[in-house]
C-alpha cells in the first residue's frame, strides 16, 4: 500500500507521521452513485419485477363485449454471486527502519500495530481507499474468464487476473447485450485506433464527440428517460472532448460541478451527465496493451465509453446485510504479526436489457 523504504527515519525531512503528506490521490465515488445496491441476495435466486401490461382499448361492439385476459410481462434475472476476500498481514519489522518507527509501541507491545499513529493515520485510510477501488473494479470490470493480453485477453500483462475473476461485472454484461442487439451500441471509431495517441487524437477531431453523444441519445430507447434518475454516464476522456466540441461549435460552455473527487456532474441537451474519471483510471491501469518495454502504453481497450441508463436498471448484489462485510483485525501474539481479513460475495445484473444504450 505504501513503500515505507522511501521515508527513512534520519534523512532530516519527515520525522512525524502527522507530517507525512500523501501524493495527490483520488477518492473514488461510491459505487451506488450509478448503480442500485441489493443486500441479502442469494446465489441462484431471481431478481423479478413487473415490466408492462399489454395494450388496452379496442373498438366497442355494444352488448356482450369480448373480454381478454390481462397479460402482464416482467423481467427475471438470476443472481450469479462470486466470493471475494481480503487477506493481508503486516509485521512491525518491515517499518522499523522507516518513518513508521515513530508510531510504534515500546517493549513487548512493539509488534502490535493497532491503535498506533501508523495504523490509524496511514494504514487504515489507505485500506479504506483500496477497498472502495476494489468494489469499482469488481462491479464494472469483473470477468470470470479474465485473461492477460499475452493470453488473448484484455487485462494488462503483469496484472493478476484473479483481481477480476470473482464475478462478471457490468461492462461484460453490457458488451454481451450489445453483441446480441447491435442497435444498442453506438460505435466510437477512435477506440479502434492502433495507438494510444491515435485513440486520443481521433476523438478530438471537431464534431466527433458531439456526434457520438447525439447518436447515443437518438438511438436510446425513449423509455429510459421515463425514469427520473436516467442520465448519461461517461468517461472523462469523452466528456472533455464533448465539452471542447460544444465550445468550438456553439461558443457555449458546459457547466461542471465537482461533487466529489473522481466524479463530476454536467448537462447536455437537457440530460444530466455523470462523469466518472474512475473508469478512465481503471481502463488505463488494467486494460492497457503495452509496448515491448512492458511499461509504455501502446493502446487502451475502449478508453472512451458512455451509457444512457438509469442507475435503477444496474444492480449490484451481496449476501451480506450491509454493503460490505466487516473487517477482522487481529494481532497474533505467537508469530507477532498483524492480520486483516474480510470476505463476502458480490454479483451484478442489468435489469431490463433494452433500457440501456452504450457507446464504446
Amino acid at each position: 500500500m505504501i513503500n515505507w523504504e522511501q521515508f527513512t527515519v534520519d534523512n532530516g525531512a519527515i520525522t512525524d507521521l502527522k507530517d507525512l503528506l500523501f501524493l495527490q490521490t483520488f477518492e473514488d465515488p461510491d459505487v451506488e452513485k450509478v448503480t442500485t445496491q441489493k443486500t441479502e441476495v442469494e446465489n441462484g435466486k431471481k431478481l423479478d419485477y413487473v415490466d408492462t401490461m399489454q395494450d388496452v382499448g379496442v373498438k366497442g361492439g355494444g352488448c356482450d363485449p369480448e373480454y381478454e385476459k390481462v397479460h402482464i410481462s416482467g423481467v427475471e434475472k438470476e443472481w450469479e454471486l462470486g466470493t471475494w476476500e481480503i487477506a493481508e498481514y503486516l509485521c512491525y519489522t518491515e517499518i522499523e527502519s522507516t518513518i513508521g518507527k515513530k508510531g510504534l509501541k515500546a517493549g513487548t507491545e512493539k509488534a502490535d500495530l493497532q491503535d498506533t499513529p501508523y495504523w490509524d493515520l496511514v494504514l487504515m485510510p489507505l485500506l479504506q481507499r483500496v477497498i472502495k477501488q476494489m468494489f469499482w473494479r469488481m462491479v464494472w470490470f469483473g470477468d470470470t474468464a479474465a485473461k492477460n493480453v499475452a493470453e488473448g485477453g484484455i487485462i494488462t500483462n503483469g496484472v493478476k487476473t484473479k483481481l477480476f475473476t470473482t464475478s462478471d461485472g457490468l461492462w461484460k454484461r453490457i458488451f454481451a447485450i450489445c453483441a446480441a442487439n447491435g442497435t444498442q451500441r453506438t460505435t466510437i471509431a477512435a477506440n479502434a485506433e492502433a495507438t494510444l495517441a491515435g485513440q486520443i487524437a481521433k476523438l478530438k477531431t471537431e464534431g466527433t464527440a458531439i456526434g457520438i453523444v447525439d447518436d447515443l441519445l437518438q438511438n436510446a430507447d425513449s423509455r429510459i428517460f421515463d425514469d427520473e434518475d436516467a442520465c448519461l454516464v461517461m468517461t472523462n476522456s469523452l466528456f472533455k472532448a464533448l465539452r471542447n466540441d460544444v465550445y468550438k461549435l456553439t461558443k457555449c460552455t458546459l457547466t461542471v460541478e465537482q461533487v466529489a473527487k473522481g466524479i463530476q456532474l454536467s448537462e447536455y441537451d437537457g440530460k444530466p451527465i455523470i462523469v466518472l474519471d474512475v473508469w478512465d483510471r481503471m481502463i488505463k491501469k488494467y486494460e492497457a496493451e503495452l509496448e515491448e518495454d512492458g511499461k509504455t502504453i501502446k493502446r487502451l481497450n475502449n478508453p472512451h465509453r458512455a451509457l444512457v441508463v438509469s442507475p435503477n436498471n444496474l444492480f449490484v448484489g451481496t449476501e451480506d446485510k450491509d454493503k460490505i462485510a466487516n473487517l477482522t483485525i487481529k494481532f497474533n501474539d505467537i508469530n507477532r504479526k498483524n492480520y486483516i481479513y474480510a470476505s463476502s460475495t458480490i454479483g451484478t445484473l442489468v435489469g431490463e436489457d433494452a433500457l440501456l444504450q452504450a457507446a464504446y
